[in-house]
Formats: C-alpha cells, structure tokens, sequence
C-alpha cells in the first residue's frame, strides 16, 4: 500500500510539473496584450507549497524563464536578475505556506488547506506583487531608463504604479483559482480514498 501511495505520488508530482511550466510559459508568450495580469507567479507559488522537495520548485522558475525567454529574446540584465529574484521569493513563499500545515499532514497524498492556510496564501500573494514591483522598476531605473536621481527613481516608481495594480490583481485571483482548483481536487481524492476504503473493508467482511 506504501508503495502504492508513492507510486502515486510521484505520478500527481510529474503531471503537476509539467501543468505548472505549461501553463507559466504559454501564459509569457500568449497573454500579451495582459501586461503583469498573468499566472506565473502564482503558479511558482503553488509550486512552493505542493512539491515536498525545494529543487522542484526552483526547476520550475528555471524551466519557465528558460523556455518562455528563448522566444521572447534577451532583455537587460539588470531586468532579468529582478525577474528571476522575485520569482524565487515567489516560490520561498510558498514553502512558508507549506510549512503552516504543520507535520501532522505529511503522509497525506494531497495536505488539507484549512483557514490558515489560505490566509497564508493571501499575505503571500501581497508581498510577491510587491516585491516585483519594487524590484524591477528598481532594476529598471538602474538599467538607465530613468535619470539616475532620487527624483528619477520616484518618477520610475510613479509611472510602474498602474503595473504593480495589474500584478497585484492577476497574482490575487490566479492564486485563489489554483487554491480553489486544488482543493477541489483534495475533496475528490478524499472521497475516492473513502470509497476504496469501504470496498476493502467489504470484501474483508465477506
């Protein structure tokens, strides 16, 4: 049954990594005309939270950038690190959100999602919006774009302001539709274990 369950696992695992560089790169190159209202984030804080192992997330980011920036070309360096940084706050954030389960839920194939945790996801949700924005208007101005004065660095922020609103949108409402997607899933994984529970426990009757 043990190794059933990691069997098992390990299958939900793959299927939800290749879900999350899926979704996270078709996202870069198809939602143009949505500037900062995209899933990305959202998707690499999820990733945070479901996967057990910390190389597995930080792949993700990687698989994500890597793949999505061989289409949309090089951009400045400065830009990219400030991408990339936030991205990886992103995913720190969701193992934060993973560690509020506690341990008592580290069997279970798909942890519950209590209270707690979804106003974990929210202050998570909150701060990875303004990290990127901060960020890469920071990186932007120091890549030039800007006059590289206290009153530059003031009219960079100013002009990002109606971005940061898109990104704070788009990583709030994707990340409610991944927490709701996923216990969606949990309830039904719940009543299928349930379901073959009471079979079992049947034919041992019998």
């Amino acid at each position: 049954m043990k190794s059933n369950n990691q069997l098992t696992r390990i299958l939900i695992c793959a299927a939800m990594f290749l879900i999350i560089v899926g979704l996270g790169v078709a996202s870069r190159l198809w939602l143009v005309d949505m500037p900062n209202f995209k899933p990305v984030a959202a998707l690499i804080l999820f990733a945070g939270f479901f996967f057990r192992k910390s190389w597995v997330p930080v792949a993700a980011v990687v698989a994500v950038m890597a793949i999505s920036d061989l289409q949309l070309g090089v951009y400045q360096w400065q830009i990219a690190i400030s991408v990339y940084t936030s991205l990886a706050m992103a995913c720190g954030l969701g193992m934060w959100v993973r560690r509020s389960l506690g341990t008592r839920q580290s069997d279970r194939l798909l942890p519950r999602v209590g209270i707690r945790q979804i106003g974990c996801f929210a202050v998570a949700s909150l701060v990875m919006s303004t990290a990127f924005f901060l960020l890469t208007n920071a990186a932007v101005w120091c890549a030039g774009w800007y006059p590289q004065t206290g009153e530059g660095l003031l009219a960079c922020y100013s002009a990002g302001l109606p971005f940061y609103r898109a990104t704070l949108l788009g990583d709030l409402f994707f990340t409610c539709v991944m927490v709701a997607s996923y216990c969606s899933i949990g309830v039904v994984v719940d009543r299928v274990a349930i379901a073959n529970k009471r079979k079992a426990i049947a034919a041992a009757l019998n």
